[in-house]
């Protein structure tokens, strides 16, 4: 069954694609680990939830900002030199969080660390464009978007198992910090492969004055326009509590670092099934049908995470929210490509990486506040994210609701047109 798999790969995707699949494997793991121990480390130090909260913010904050000069950079270097600048830099910075234990010196890190993200950021979805066709196209955000799942999942699992054998060994602090760093050279290994990946197309060189013109053409067209706002919506909710997932289980709920890695990893699992089954649904309901009933059936269970402080409970809300509410990831990120021409792929990505991460940094600062300073301040994050959800949702159901179709009669028109040709 796996050299069968294997082969139906080989057969769907060009030699780019692969090396891109293994290398993010490898990749992924490493964030997997880094993003579960990260604030569990930051949070033995003595930190409060405030600082963390910083900490995490101007990490995301710097992922926003830096998406435009990293595009532009990425126009003259090309996708593959962007893919790999993320996939040295950012294992080098976390191995470097792991030797370190000066809260000021992390929150720096932290920040060049989203700054350093930027560059797969803004070269992803333009890389995938490039390198299939509009047969196999969603089939690579999907695969890719199971790759990173399954693989932050197994990062998840394998490290917490980790570092839990290490607190037995060296006590918290020093098993956190070899945890991590053992983390960072893993994700080393994803440059072997991004190497090997060859360019498709020449890249496009432009001044920075035409850049800018191009980000306000963008910005005011329609869809993408609507696109942007939602995204904003969602980033938002999202800052106030899927950064705080690993310090929630820890410090209310008394989970392990094991049993977190496990919680974690089951959680990314439902992802993983989600990202594989959503093409299936998409062909059968539409993409824009598919995202509005992910979303809106993971409302309740983000709600029921919060209720009860038992692990059971929290551990199962927790694997259906992230199945349901990130199986529609693939679909979306493909709408996202499709709704700008192509040389504007790269422009459109980083506008994209602004408007979902610049409120994903303002929300997790004011979810690190109020989990520092309001009665049950763990638990009222989920509850604002749940009305954040059921607004973006609302809001991408007017604007989208006929976009399928539109694309379809717009497809039909193009491909009678070739046919007449």
């Amino acid at each position: 069954m796996k050299i069968k798999g294997f082969k139906n790969l080989k057969k769907n995707f060009n030699k780019n694609a692969l090396l891109y699949l293994g290398g993010i494997s490898f990749f992924y793991i490493c964030m997997g680990a880094f993003n579960m121990l990260q604030g569990i480390y930051i949070k033995e130090l003595n930190v409060d939830e405030g600082f963390l909260g910083l900490i995490l913010s101007l990490k995301t904050f710097a992922l926003a900002i830096f998406s435009i000069p990293c595009a532009m950079i990425v126009n003259k270097i090309g996708k593959k030199k962007g893919i790999l600048l993320t996939m040295t830099i950012v294992p080098l910075i976390i191995i470097l969080q792991g030797i370190s234990q000066d809260k000021w010196i992390i929150l720096i890190l932290s920040i060049l660390q989203g700054g350093a993200n930027s560059f797969m950021m803004v070269s992803e979805g333009p890389f995938f464009m490039e390198n299939t066709n509009s047969r196999n196209r969603i089939k690579l955000f999907s695969y890719s978007f199971a790759d990173n799942v399954f693989s932050t999942m197994f990062g998840y699992f394998i490290f917490g198992q980790i570092s839990g054998g290490f607190i037995r060994l060296f006590g918290d602090i020093k098993a956190l910090r070899y945890s991590i760093i053992i983390s960072g050279l893993l994700g080393l290994t994803s440059i072997f492969f991004i190497i090997f990946i060859k360019d498709n197309k020449a890249c496009v060189v432009e001044d920075r004055s035409m850049f800018f013109k191009n980000i306000a053409k963008i910005s005011k067209k329609k869809y993408p326009l609507k696109f942007l706002v939602y995204n904003l919506i969602i980033g938002f909710g999202a800052g106030l509590v899927v950064p705080y997932f690993n310090v929630y289980l820890k410090y209310k709920v008394n989970a392990s670092t094991e049993q977190i890695g496990f919680i974690m990893s089951l959680a990314q699992a439902a992802m993983g099934i989600g990202g594989l089954i959503t093409p299936y649904m998409a062909a059968k309901y539409g993409r824009i049908k598919t995202i509005i009933i992910c979303q809106v059936a993971s409302i309740p269970f983000l709600m029921l995470i919060a209720l009860p402080p038992n692990i059971v409970i929290v551990a199962g809300a927790l694997f259906i929210r992230n199945g349901l509410m990130n199986m529609a990831g693939p679909v979306v990120g493909n709408l996202s490509m499709e709704l700008i021409e192509e040389n504007e792929r790269s422009i459109f990505a980083s506008i994209n990486n602004i408007s979902n991460n610049l409120s994903r940094a303002l929300s997790a600062v004011v979810g690190g506040f109020i989990m520092n300073k309001f009665s049950h301040g763990y638990e009222v994050p989920y509850f604002i994210t749940s009305i954040m959800y059921i607004i973006a949702t609302v809001y991408f159901y007017k604007s989208f609701r006929g976009f399928d179709k539109k694309s379809k009669d717009l497809e039909e028109r193009k491909t009678s047109k070739a046919a007449i040709v």
